[in-house]
């Protein structure tokens, strides 16, 4: 009995512990995740702003290549949100027309940039790059026609270190939840498997007298009293018709 008292606090333990274990596990890629796309949409808000300038000049007959006044808008906006740390605008050759940082001007965006807004089935995009996140805009004319980029960097570390004290208190959370699953229960299921195995001695019992032909004691209130009532009602029957075989042979005699 000790050995299945044994057995099954061991199984409980290591599905109480690879539960919690997964529930922390994906809690914290779920908060990560999602986190990500609350700082995504806060830099859009910014982004969506400047293309509403973009949209706005193009209508009243600016080339795209002429918008004197963005780059000024895109420092202004930037400087607003410490989050943000470069803006830059491309033409869809990958070349740099306006930045916040003067230097980048005329270079060339990496492939990274260009396959994300290219792939991208909506006018926003985003894409991984180094230590940095960035979050972009399909700039489009009045026909629908795409006309160049919106790039918005921001820090890579700035979800790391959310993420890291997030997943601090979900660790610190998941080792509590198992000091008291290692507490409670072994407590909890000695308490089942104590009438378990009283009920397993009561069928060992009635085993017993089955096997030396005796009938199955009374019910004791066991799980298994059902099927000890049952099996004592056959043995009766049996036993029954046995005494009677005897007796008819006796008579035959």
């Amino acid at each position: 009995m000790g050995t299945i008292r044994i057995r099954f606090i061991l199984v409980a333990l290591i599905v109480g512990f690879f539960a919690i274990g997964m529930s922390a596990f994906l809690n914290f890629f779920k908060y990560k995740s999602t986190y990500g796309t609350i700082v995504r949409e806060r830099v859009l808000v910014v982004g969506r702003g400047i293309e509403n300038a973009v949209q706005a000049s193009l209508n009243v007959g600016l080339q795209f290549s002429e918008l004197g006044t963005l780059q000024q808008l895109m420092v202004r906006e930037m400087r607003a949100d410490k989050l943000i740390v470069g803006m830059d605008i491309f033409d869809p050759a990958g070349q740099v027309i306006y930045s916040t940082d003067p230097e980048r001007v005329k270079r060339e965006v990496s492939n990274g940039w260009m396959q994300a807004a290219q792939r991208s089935k909506t006018t926003e995009w985003n894409v991984e790059e180094g230590g940095d996140v960035v979050a972009g805009i399909s700039l489009k004319n009045n026909f629908d026609l795409t006309v160049g980029f919106l790039a918005m960097r921001y820090s890579k570390s700035y979800l790391d270190v959310a993420a890291q004290g997030v997943g601090r208190e979900i660790f610190i959370a998941a080792l509590a939840a198992f000091a008291v699953l290692f507490v409670v229960t072994p407590l909890a299921l000695v308490f089942v498997i104590r009438r378990f195995e009283r009920d397993l001695q009561v069928l060992e019992t009635a085993v017993s007298h089955l096997e030396d032909g005796s009938v199955p004691p009374p019910a004791t209130g066991s799980a298994f009293d059902g099927a000890i009532a049952s099996l004592r009602e056959s043995l009766g029957g049996i036993k029954g018709e046995l005494d009677d075989v005897r007796r008819k042979l006796d008579a035959a005699r």
